[in-house]
């Protein structure tokens, strides 16, 4: 038995870590979200459990799925023991592979999320404490003391990073170089590091901050009301796409395999009751079987290309779109599992 207590699970998890999937730098993304969240290197342990986790759900999900991989592979699971063992490991390790990214992705959305989070908060308290900076310099305090008295103790994210630049400051890091760490640390957000790098140039230029920092909050609160506008209009479009993608196409497809059932239970009716002008007496079996399996191709179609749509209109990155896959697909499934025991069951009634 293998103890684990021995094991570096540090550096394990370090190899366990894949530096690419797909076209993104999953590595180096994850590590710089982790290192801004929470100013910290990244955790390899966080790997190494995670790795551990996905082992034990792909055990459970196996578990579950083996009788349908038996029905699947069933030549190859009755003859020889090699042909078994190679079944066997090769469906466990792409389920295994599958979860592990899975949780790998929900772990990255959710820091990104919070840090989304923070980054939109820090973007909303901006015009008030360029407002009160403005007065504050205009007072005659230096900036660094303005810094800190700008904010209020309700704008809790950007109280946070003001003191940290703060005791940067007071540690004896210049201003311009504390102001240009934050500003990085929020790089993928335009109006901070533009508005943050316009102040590093003022300080550069040793003029008076009060007066382009007027203009600055002016631009930003017609910037916020402008795209304000943008969002409703695209929030409005987003609304449209998802309603289609996940409950007006699954209610279609219920829909036409409800139309077949029909049609096939008319020509059994019409051929019970001697009708003979009907060239037909009854639908193939297999009409109904590609159907089904056409109508769950196009429902994930269908939703992974809504939530890409989603993800634009959000101005999010391409691979964000993941996180919406998972509801939209399920809700989509749900509906059309609903809308076709429904309606099924309304027509079997009727004949």
């Amino acid at each position: 038995m293998v103890n684990l207590n021995k094991v570096n699970k540090y550096e394990l998890g370090k190899s366990l870590m894949p530096e690419k999937i797909y076209k993104m730098k999953f590595k180096k993304n994850l590590e710089n979200l982790y290192e801004k969240l929470y100013f910290d290197n990244f955790n390899y342990l966080f790997i190494f459990n995670f790795f551990a986790l996905s082992v034990l759900l792909s055990l459970i999900l196996y578990i579950i799925v083996y009788p349908y991989i038996y029905i699947y592979f069933n030549d190859y699971l009755t003859s020889t023991f090699i042909w078994k063992f190679i079944i066997i490991f090769l469906t466990y390790f792409f389920i295994n592979l599958l979860i592990y990214f899975l949780v790998l992705f929900a772990f990255y959305f959710y820091n990104l999320s919070i840090f989304q989070k923070k980054q939109i908060e820090i973007e909303k308290d901006l015009p008030e404490f360029l407002d009160n900076l403005v007065s504050n310099l205009k007072g005659g305090i230096s900036l660094e003391k303005a810094l800190l008295r700008s904010v209020r103790k309700e704008q809790i994210v950007l109280l946070k990073e003001v003191s940290l630049i703060n005791e940067k400051i007071m540690m004896g890091m210049v201003v311009i170089e504390a102001l240009r760490e934050f500003r990085l640390r929020y790089i993928n957000s335009q109006i901070i590091s533009r508005t943050f790098f316009l102040v590093e140039e003022g300080l550069k230029g040793g003029g008076n901050l009060s007066e382009p920092l007027e203009k600055i909050s002016v631009n930003l609160k017609n910037i916020y009301l402008l795209n304000d506008e943008i969002k409703a209009n695209a929030g409005g479009f987003s609304v449209v796409i998802s309603v289609i993608s996940i409950v007006v196409a699954p209610v279609l497809f219920a829909l036409a395999i409800t139309l077949l059932t029909f049609i096939s239970n008319l020509f059994a009716l019409l051929a019970k009751s001697g009708t003979s002008f009907m060239s037909a007496t009854t639908v193939p079996e297999e009409f109904s079987t590609y159907l089904i399996v056409f109508s769950y191709a196009m429902i994930f179609l269908i939703t992974t290309f809504s939530s890409l749509i989603v993800a634009q209109f959000k101005n999010e990155d391409i691979f964000v779109a993941l996180k919406y896959l998972p509801f939209y697909v399920a809700i989509a499934l749900i509906i059309y599992w609903q809308a076709s025991n429904l309606l099924l069951g309304f027509f079997a009634n009727i004949f």
